[in-house]
């Protein structure tokens, strides 16, 4: 019984261990690309800003609509 209490937690940390280096090597799929530049920490960079209209779209806004609370 006690074999096979050791054979068992030898084969454990044996696949977590081959697990692990697999992971190491095969996980980081997803790399920056080398011209990527990261910001610096408190710094913000806008690509575009939207287009003003001069022109407005006609909605003058709505009604006022009293409030009645219903108890």
């Amino acid at each position: 019984m006690l074999k096979l209490i050791v054979i068992l937690v030898l084969l454990i940390y044996l696949v977590n261990r081959v697990a692990f280096f697999l992971f190491r090597v095969l996980g980081p799929s997803h790399r920056t690309p080398p011209n990527f530049k990261r910001p610096g920490d408190g710094t913000i960079h806008m690509d575009s800003a939207p287009k003003k209209s001069d022109k407005k779209n006609g909605l003058k806004g709505g009604e006022y609509v009293d409030y009645e609370e219903v108890k």
